[in-house]
């Protein structure tokens, strides 16, 4: 009896450790059913928080101590084109750029440059919400796993 309390205890903190360490990794899957939930076109968020940053350097090129860039120098859109602008938000705060209706391709634009080319893939955070998983600029992996906050390489 008393290895059969203790085999329980031990069981419990090993699979209570083990959902901790899955709900850290930015890449680990939801299991989510959905199969009842509607999402309006409003709320279908596909979330993409980003930073710029010199790719060789590694500096931050709008919201570091010597910015290249002014954050309204920054544009993304649907289409190569660049027709079709995407809403981003300039959090200052956080010295980031936020973007909820991000798409699996996209283009970058910066005031006096070349537009790069991004391709997205996504994991569901909720029924309704996605957050970028993995990001490619001009066919360069940038990050399979990526964190919430990416740094995006550009010249």
């Amino acid at each position: 009896m008393k290895y059969i309390f203790l085999t329980a205890i031990i069981s419990v903190l090993l699979s209570s450790s083990a959902c901790k360490k899955s709900k850290t990794s930015n890449c680990s899957e939801l299991d989510l059913n959905c199969s009842a939930v509607l999402c309006p076109a409003i709320a279908d968020w596909r979330n993409f928080d980003f930073k710029l940053i010199d790719k060789v350097s590694g500096k931050d090129l709008v919201f570091g101590s010597n910015p290249r860039y002014i954050p309204s120098d920054i544009k993304l859109f649907f289409d190569a084109a660049l027709t079709s602008q995407i809403n981003i938000t300039i959090d200052m705060a956080n010295k980031k750029f936020s973007c909820m209706t991000a798409k699996n391709e996209m283009y970058l634009e910066m005031k006096g440059t070349a537009v790069y080319k991004l391709n997205a893939g996504f994991k569901a955070e909720s029924c309704c919400n996605a957050r970028v998983k993995s990001l490619q600029v001009n066919n360069i992996v940038v990050c399979d796993c990526c964190a919430n906050i990416i740094n995006v390489p550009v010249d």
